[in-house]
């Protein structure tokens, strides 16, 4: 009689073991879905953590350092005896030293206040404004030089100035701005490449200072 009573209601306890033990599981994947969870968080929370910490660092030092950015060029008394084509290049000079002094600071500052530069990177999207810009920069430039005519660039080589290392870095310039056009949203930027991308522009400007004052110094013109 008691066998029969059991074979009666097992058929009402063992699906419930089933759900009991099916409850049990799920009870235990959720427990272990929100252990997930929290490691997702506490490592947000580190990383985000970590970010402020680095921003508020390139925050001091920009602060400490930005008396040591790249000093605004000044202009220089305007020189007299020069032809109106050269005459016309000092004016794109000075614009070309302005806007590349600009570029300067600009890395300059990313090269500070970048969360990533500690980590041996830079995402600062103001690195791409500032190689665009100084390629412009020496674009135009380069272009009013080409435009002298023949007894204009007589005279400035005679004064002791050639463009030969101005063009080369210029080609070196277009080498980075095709790879930072190319280059995905925030991708990194080795520091180092950044480095060498300002000394490239800080070579530029004293090009660009180096024909001032080879004009200055005012050198024979053959056709005075």
């Amino acid at each position: 009689m008691a066998g029969l009573r059991r074979r009666r209601w097992s058929w009402v306890r063992e699906p419930a073991r089933r759900v009991g033990r099916g409850l049990a599981g799920r009870r235990e994947a959720c427990e272990c879905g929100v252990r997930v969870s929290w490691i997702i968080v506490t490592c947000m929370l580190g990383y985000g953590s970590l970010r402020l910490a680095l921003w508020l660092r390139g925050q001091v030092r920009f602060r400490m350092l930005r008396e040591r950015l790249p000093a605004w060029p000044q202009p220089r008394q305007r020189l007299r005896d020069l032809s109106a084509g050269l005459d016309l290049l000092l004016d794109h000079n000075f614009a070309g030293r302005v806007a590349l002094v600009e570029s300067r600071r600009t890395i300059a500052t990313v090269l500070i206040t970048d969360p990533d530069a500690p980590l041996g990177c830079v995402r600062d999207f103001r690195y791409r404004v500032a190689v665009a810009r100084a390629w412009t920069a020496a674009c135009a430039w380069l272009g009013r030089l080409e435009d002298l005519a023949d007894d204009d660039r007589i005279r400035l080589e005679r004064a002791g100035y050639t463009a030969w290392a101005f063009r080369e870095r210029h080609a070196s310039l277009h080498r980075t701005v095709r790879a930072t056009v190319r280059a995905p949203a925030l991708e990194p930027f080795a520091v180092v490449a950044v480095e060498q991308t300002a000394s490239l522009v800080a070579g530029m400007v004293e090009d660009l200072e180096r024909v001032e004052r080879a004009l200055a110094r005012g050198g024979d013109d053959p056709y005075r």
